[in-house]
């Protein structure tokens, strides 16, 4: 039997084409491969066949949080580790400036289960210092509802005494969530076990959760990149869906602003470690808790673009693009503290800087306020509504 040739202009084209190929199969194979990307990536390949990944064009305020799942520990050094932390980001904060002249501001999620009171003394001072703000994170299993409770009311307590949480001396809480191993409202096994926890969170003053996006968990809704509310119900992942957060209307439950996820094909070290998937984990390693050898900077400014395109705004209000990129500062505090911060902020400065729109640093605390400015398509620069309806707590005006 005669073998057909094949010509060599022809093996040339087969090889261009298996070349141009393989990054495509390398994602699949990642998604695939992917805990969870069965819940996400569906939305999100449907909303990129639509062109709503893709908006940086329609950005004037670009509108930056870092909500950092901070988790020093309550060992007897922890709050050396912790004072060391908070003395370099200092230096770092007064460094980098938004277009309005303001040092970046931090938002510090500190767990209810690792709670020492040395340190929550500390982030007090931190946020005096207009260095940001501190807010609630919590790793935690519960069999009663009513321990919940009692657990949560006491670490509130707790909070309130140094001044985070509450904008006045005897005040109720308001605060801002991000749950340990991002198991909201019992969505993950083992890792929370309370399935009406956003009515209970909305019962003792939380107006908004930071959770996601998670990669890998299952924990991630279906309803990404949206800003919206999730209302309560008997059963698990309640907020697995809700209603977009829009302009003209205020929706009803707690408040999600999630973080941008997507594929960023501009970062070869995101594509081969992660299949170009990135979930705005500010190291640059989408969802790595290693930390990388060396140090090296994973972080790429390539990023601030792909997180733009992928446009986290309210319904009709499409120039605030609101970017919130999570990490886990103690963790990664040799990475971050040493370059990885200056990277982040020197490639949004620039980035406005290029584009001509202006860049907000802000607290999760203002984030919130600026969501609601938004829905009310209050005019001008966001700046001005910063404390527009949650007011600044007590520990960035008084000394504890």
């Amino acid at each position: 039997m005669r073998i057909p040739r094949i010509r060599p202009r022809r093996l040339i084209l087969l090889a261009v084409v298996g070349v141009l190929l393989m990054p495509a199969l390398w994602v699949s194979a990642k998604l695939i491969k992917c805990d969870n990307s069965d819940i996400w990536f569906p939305p999100y390949a449907k909303e990129f066949v639509k062109g709503e990944v893709n908006r940086a064009d329609e950005t004037t305020d670009l509108i930056f949080l870092m909500t950092d799942h901070w988790e020093p520990g309550n060992r007897e050094e922890s709050p050396e580790y912790s004072q060391r932390w908070l003395d370099a980001f200092a230096e770092i904060s007064h460094r980098h400036l938004d277009t309005q002249g303001r040092n970046f501001r931090y938002s510090w999620f500190y767990p209810v289960d690792r709670m020492d009171e040395r340190i929550l003394a500390q982030l007090a001072v931190a946020a005096r210092n207009q260095l940001g703000e501190t807010e609630v994170h919590w790793h935690h299993h519960h069999d009663s509802v009513q321990q919940f409770r009692t657990d949560l009311e006491n670490a509130l307590v707790l909070f309130q005494k140094y001044g985070h949480l509450t904008s006045e001396p005897g005040g109720d809480p308001h605060w801002c969530f991000i749950h340990g191993n991002w198991a909201l409202d019992g969505s993950e096994p083992n890792a929370c076990g309370i399935n009406n926890e956003i009515d209970i969170f909305l019962e003792h003053g939380c107006y908004a959760d930071m959770t996601f996006p998670s990669l890998g968990w299952d924990a991630q809704p279906s309803l990404i990149n949206k800003i919206y509310y999730a209302q309560d119900t008997p059963e698990p992942k309640s907020y697995d869906t809700g209603e977009l957060a829009r302009v003209g209307t205020r929706g009803e439950g707690l408040l999600m602003l999630p973080g941008p996820m997507g594929l960023n094909f501009q970062n070869m070290l995101v594509l081969i470690e992660a299949g170009a998937i990135d979930d705005a984990e500010g190291t640059g390693f989408s969802g790595a808790l290693r930390k990388p050898d060396n140090n090296a900077d994973y972080f790429k400014s390539s990023r601030v673009g792909v997180w733009d395109n992928i446009h986290v705004s309210v319904e009709g209000k499409p120039e605030w693009c609101f970017v919130k990129v999570h990490a886990h500062g103690m963790q990664h505090r040799d990475l971050l503290l040493n370059g990885q911060f200056d990277s982040l902020l020197s490639a949004l400065e620039k980035y406005a800087a290029e584009r001509k729109i202006r860049l907000h640093y802000v607290t999760a605390r203002e984030a919130v306020n600026l969501v609601h400015a938004a829905e009310q398509g209050l005019p001008g620069s966001p700046e001005q509504y910063y404390d527009l309806e949650i007011p600044p707590p007590l520990s960035t005006r008084e000394v504890f």
